[in-house]
């Protein structure tokens, strides 16, 4: 997947935008965006031989982790809400979870850059629900690394993925 003759490097950016485009959060400390295409196949054998076989693309496996997802992240990607009470240096922020929740849909996009950040690859995932929830631990002398996981499909205008080459390196969509 490299262009123009550069090697991406790193994770460099991964927004997480709503579906309608209305509401955006970026990941800080994005360390890992990881996606495989999950692929259907077949084959159609008889008379001791493979007469045909056949793969068509049906959607993409995802997983994100980062550097503490924020509560406001994992609202977007859970539909829940994050309210806030007071205000520096008293504030406090707190996601409310109600069982029984249909998680939404939400769309992902992530950015590699070449060594001399000058190009860049951006991975585009349009359809993405979460299909294992949060997971991540406090540890005693650690940071606490927050993952998650999930299933993209095709949003029946886009297709399921996007990966884009830059020559010159751009931004991930806004809002």
């Amino acid at each position: 997947m490299a262009g123009y003759g550069d090697k991406p490097f790193g994770l460099r950016d991964v927004k997480l935008t709503n579906l309608a485009g209305t509401s955006q959060v970026d990941l800080p400390v994005g360390r890992i965006l990881s996606f495989k295409e999950r692929v259907k196949s077949g084959e159609l054998s008889g008379d001791d031989q493979i007469a045909a076989v056949v793969a068509i693309s049906e959607a993409v496996e995802w997983s994100l982790e980062a550097g503490g997802i924020s509560l406001e992240a994992y609202a977007l990607m859970t539909g829940r809400s994050v309210s806030t009470a007071s205000s520096s240096p008293t504030e406090t922020t707190t996601l409310t979870g109600d069982s029984q929740e249909a998680f939404p849909y939400f769309k992902i996009y992530g950015k590699s850059v070449d060594e001399d950040a000058a190009s860049d690859i951006h991975c585009k995932i349009y359809k993405a629900k979460i299909m294992e929830a949060l997971e991540g631990e406090f540890a005693d002398g650690e940071f606490v690394v927050s993952k998650c996981s999930g299933i993209g499909i095709d949003d029946g205008s886009n297709g399921v993925f996007d990966f884009v080459q830059n020559e010159t390196a751009a931004a991930l969509p806004g809002s």
